[in-house]
């Protein structure tokens, strides 16, 4: 089987490196070879940039989708899954490799059938979209050149369209006969998951179909950008936004890896028969797809990227020095000592801790936040983590009246009301099921007790300091194992049931803007 897979790709690698030998043939490479050296890399860039604005709000979009899917998930982690995903399908045929996206989500805790479900939905409407694009630039082209016999073409499109439309309708509303059979095979079921989750998607359809148009505006411009940093080339906005859907539909046909070489044949023809010059036409063709490879190389993190299920989390945070929370408390650098301390300080001040406490200290770490407290003689403290490091480290701190034990956030060992007062800093961002940590808190939790939960805001720049820290080296894979981040409103949803809420922001924007203002520390 895999000799069969294997020689059927030879076979595609082949038909392209074919058809680009006969295209580079009929070229003039001296008049090829000036166009790229004189190209203006300031419209090249505006290209470049269109092209990466379009996948940031197809993330957005796919973020959208998983979140009413009830999948809720940081964007980063949807962002280098969609261009890693995109990646791939620059080398497959079909350009199915886009399909990754379902299984770089699935290592960071997306069911793969809502992965599949969410892009494959999406994807469909894209190219649903693309096609009636793609029928409206055939109609234009036919009243620019003249001969073309474009209903052939039509009623390809259309074919190709009911089909698609049929076979994405059979799997959404399956009769009891399809049902049937599927449910006899373990991976048939999946697709009758993809329907289930398909026909939800389908309500927010208005919204995955707008975002759709705006890609196609995104992708016209990189085209129109592209065209104007070769020059010469007259092609219009309107053309560009025309051509663009119409010709990247030829990246489909399964014949090539990414239709290579049968997409820019089909770009240069067209080009040339609206005036373009050969030469111009063939730079125009390879520019495009070379530009979109280089910007989907974002996506090469994501090959990389630590798979969070929860025994590789176990065995990453067991990787870590007991003493990590004590280092970055007294850290060398302002910045994250700023950062630790203002959040312990805070902590110390919501949570109010009496000698008389019970506290129990969730992902308690090195012990920071519970020396913070002062206490000279609690009633019982009560540290838990999943590092032996860390609980080894705290233990050796010898706090008064506690106990450092393992044991699993999102199952709490203890029985109800318990605890007086309940710490659980940057804990809940790490999880894969936060509400079974809120709930297990709450059970626990005396009532008139209270809980200090801090965790990264969804609404702030966090993610964009949280990148450069981890870039620099000084922190610890924050973007690998935060894998949720939270709104206020949405932890306020969390706690519904208490009685009394509040919330405080520690830095909206960085640590170290807020530094700027303490003239001890500087």
């Amino acid at each position: 089987m895999d000799l069969k897979r294997d020689s059927f790709r030879i076979i595609q690698v082949i038909i392209a490196l074919i058809i680009i030998i006969l295209l580079l043939g009929s070229i003039n490479y001296i008049q090829v070879s000036q166009i790229l050296l004189h190209l203006d890399w300031f419209f090249l860039i505006l290209a470049g940039l269109c092209y990466f604005l379009n996948n940031i709000i197809m993330s957005i979009r796919l973020k959208r989708v998983l979140n009413y899917l009830g999948n809720k998930i940081r964007f980063r982690i949807v962002f280098l899954s969609q261009m890693a995903g995109m990646l791939l399908s620059d080398f497959t045929p079909g350009r199915s490799g886009y399909f990754y996206v379902a299984f770089a989500l699935n290592k960071k805790g997306v069911a793969l059938p809502k992965g599949i479900a969410a892009i494959t939905s999406t994807y469909i409407y894209d190219l649903l979209f693309k096609t009636f694009i793609a029928i409206v630039a055939i109609y234009y082209l036919y009243a620019t050149i003249t001969g073309l016999p474009f209903e052939y073409i039509i009623y390809l499109i259309v074919i190709l369209l009911l089909l698609i439309i049929t076979g994405y309708f059979l799997i959404m509303y399956p009769g009891q006969v399809m049902q049937n059979f599927c449910q006899k095979n373990t991976y048939l079921k999946y697709i009758l998951d993809l329907g289930e989750q398909s026909r939800l998607i389908q309500k927010i359809s208005p919204y995955i179909i707008s975002v759709s148009c705006i890609g196609w505006i995104f992708r016209g411009l990189e085209w129109f950008f592209v065209a104007k940093a070769i020059g010469g080339m007259a092609i219009t906005l309107i053309e560009a936004l025309l051509l663009n859907p119409l010709l990247t539909i030829l990246s489909l046909i399964p014949v090539t890896p990414a239709g290579l070489g049968i997409q820019e044949a089909g770009i240069v023809g067209i080009l040339v028969l609206l005036g373009v010059s050969l030469a111009a036409a063939t730079a125009f063709a390879f520019l495009t797809r070379f530009l979109e490879i280089v910007i989907d190389l974002i996506g090469l993190q994501s090959f990389f990227s630590l798979d969070t299920k929860k025994e590789n989390l176990l065995s990453h945070y067991n990787s870590i020095d007991g003493d990590i929370d004590e280092r970055a408390y007294n850290s060398d650098l302002c910045v994250q000592r700023y950062f630790q301390r203002r959040r312990t300080n805070t902590i110390k001040t919501m949570l109010d801790a009496k000698n008389s406490d019970v506290i129990l200290d969730i992902g308690c770490g090195s012990g920071v936040q519970l020396h913070a407290l002062n206490l000279n003689s609690p009633n019982l403290i009560i540290g838990m983590d999943v590092n032996r490091s860390v609980l080894q480290y705290a233990k050796s701190k010898n706090f008064p009246n506690a106990e450092f034990l393992i044991a699993d956030a999102e199952n709490l060992p203890f029985k109800k009301d318990t605890f007086s007062k309940i710490i659980c800093a940057e804990i809940i961002e790490h999880l894969h099921q936060p509400e079974k940590m809120i709930a297990e808190s709450e059970r626990v939790l005396k009532k008139g007790g209270a809980i200090v939960i801090s965790t990264p805001n969804e609404q702030s720049v966090w993610g964009v300091y949280e990148f450069f820290w981890d870039v620099l080296g000084r922190g610890r894979n924050y973007g690998e194992t935060h894998l949720k981040f939270f709104s206020v409103l949405e932890l306020e949803d969390f706690f519904a049931s208490y009685s009394e809420r509040t919330h405080t922001t520690l830095f909206f924007i960085s640590p170290l803007i807020a530094l700027l203002g303490e003239k001890t520390l500087l």
